[in-house]
C-alpha cells in the first residue's frame, strides 16, 4: 500500500529580480529532494505560494525553466497578506508518494528558518 506525504518549505529570495527567484526556488527543491532522498517520479504535485512583493518571475516558472521541472504540476499562488510578514518568500507544498518510514525534512532557506522555529531548520 502506498504511503503519501505533504512537506513543507520556504526561502527568502534575495531581489526580487528573475535570477534571484530562479536561484531561490531552485535551491529549496534541490535541498527538500536532497534532504528526503526523493525521487521525483515519486512527486505528486507541488502548490508554490510567493509573497505580493516578488514580481519579476512566477516562481513555478523558474523551477520548470531552471530545474528541468516539467512532468510535475505545479501550481503557484499569491501569498496571503498578514501583518509584519516576512517580505520576497517563496513557498512549497509538495505532495509526494513515500516508502520511507517516520517523518519527513521540512526546509526552510536563506532567512526562511525564522518562519517556524519549531521544524528543524536547514540553514543557507
Amino acid at each position: 500500500m502506498e504511503k503519501f506525504a505533504a512537506v513543507r518549505g520556504a526561502v527568502q529570495i534575495a531581489e526580487d529580480n528573475e535570477k534571484s527567484i530562479s536561484f531561490g526556488t531552485v535551491a529549496l527543491f534541490k535541498e527538500i529532494i536532497e534532504q528526503n532522498k526523493f525521487a521525483e517520479s515519486s512527486l505528486i504535485s507541488i502548490i508554490i505560494s510567493q509573497t505580493k512583493d516578488l514580481t519579476a518571475m512566477n516562481a513555478a516558472t523558474a523551477l520548470r525553466k531552471a530545474a528541468g521541472v516539467d512532468q510535475i504540476p505545479l501550481f503557484c499562488v499569491q501569498e496571503c497578506e498578514t501583518a509584519n510578514a516576512m517580505p520576497r518568500v517563496v513557498r512549497f507544498l509538495i505532495h509526494v508518494v513515500i516508502d520511507q518510514q517516520g517523518p519527513v525534512s521540512h526546509v526552510y532557506l536563506h532567512g526562511a528558518e525564522k518562519l517556524r522555529p519549531d521544524h528543524q531548520a536547514v540553514t543557507g
